[in-house]
């Protein structure tokens, strides 16, 4: 049994904070421990995680066989804590490494191939390769590809304060298309991390009709993709894209670029790959909607694929990563 932990910033609905609820609640099913330590200590709302949540203050007492943190301003925190091996796991791409590496003795993950690529390009490092993931018993496939007598539902992430993720990208396209005719409904959903994101999303509007979800509770996240035909993701940079990865577990056609996606889009097969453009996104949502055929290939194609990264894969390759490299 080993006693494993992350430092992380809190326990709000971010990716990277996912990640390693996610993993936790599979490392303690494995027989291990596993603690989050944030600077409030405050365990999530959202998830049902099934470690300890503490504050800062414990770093430095408890008795810690493996460290992760996922963002260099808690280096200070990595360096001084009472841990027998510090991980840095590298899931946001523009973050500088360059202090991490000082330190010989922390080790460094990557949470996706383009991420392995970037660290090896950049600073010629071998990250080791902890890709994924997806908890795929959660989420069911989709059943029909056919769209008749209703509108054509576009799913996309809906998270507006982060202009990263290219929301308005998708919503130009889809405007573009429904001025030409084109019978589509957009379901778009988030959950507020702060009041700016919950300003904006307040104040959203569009020419078309369009459904905001707020604050879907997580566990039910098949049955929100399930109600699309397609999901758009226009994100400009990424380590893991979790919501492609989410709506490929549904079953759910996808266009997407390569930011976060290099694992799972194989272009043609399970998804369209794409350039930011409008007017790509345009056209390959046009492509799309005329062809049925086409959906169902690449979304049931889409979910095969996705099943290489389910999270309980990933915890026992880094488990067993741990236990090969214990005396190195």
């Amino acid at each position: 049994m080993m006693n494993l932990g992350v430092i992380l910033p809190h326990t709000k609905l971010y990716g990277g904070v996912k990640r390693f609820l996610e993993l936790g609640n599979i490392f303690i099913g494995l027989g291990h421990n596993f603690t989050v330590y944030t600077i409030e200590g405050k365990a999530p709302d959202w998830f049902d995680f099934k470690g300890e949540t503490k504050t800062f203050a414990h770093l430095q007492t408890d008795e810690i066989d493996a460290l992760f943190t996922t963002e260099t301003k808690f280096l200070d925190e990595l360096v001084k804590a009472n841990a027998k091996r510090r991980i840095f796991y590298h899931v946001r791409i523009t973050e500088n490494l360059r202090p991490i590496l000082k330190h010989k003795n922390i080790e460094i993950f990557a949470c996706s191939t383009n991420i392995y690529l970037h660290d090896k390009k950049k600073y010629g490092i071998e990250a080791f390769k902890a890709l994924g993931g997806v908890n795929t018993a959660n989420y069911h496939p989709k059943t029909s590809y056919t769209v008749k007598d209703r509108p054509f539902c576009i799913v996309a992430y809906g998270r507006l304060v982060e202009r990263v993720k290219g929301t308005k990208y998708i919503i130009k396209a889809c405007e573009k298309l429904y001025k030409k005719g084109y019978n589509i409904r957009l379901l778009l959903f988030d959950t507020a991390v702060n009041e700016k994101a919950q300003q904006l999303i307040d104040n959203f509007s569009t020419i078309i009709p369009f459904d905001f979800i707020q604050n879907h509770p997580f566990e039910k996240n098949s049955e929100l993709f399930n109600r699309g035909d397609l999901f758009v993701a226009a994100e400009r940079h990424a380590g893991w894209s979790n919501t492609v990865c989410e709506a490929m577990a549904c079953g759910l056609p996808v266009i997407a670029t390569q930011a976060g996606t290099r694992d799972l889009l194989i272009d043609e097969e399970t998804g369209l790959l794409t350039k930011r453009y409008v007017f790509l996104f345009r056209r390959k949502i046009k492509r799309m909607i005329k062809d049925e055929a086409l959906r169902a290939r690449l979304g049931q194609n889409a979910y095969k694929h996705v099943q290489n990264f389910d999270w309980h894969r990933l915890a026992e390759k880094i488990i067993s990563h741990f236990m090969e490299t214990a005396d190195v």
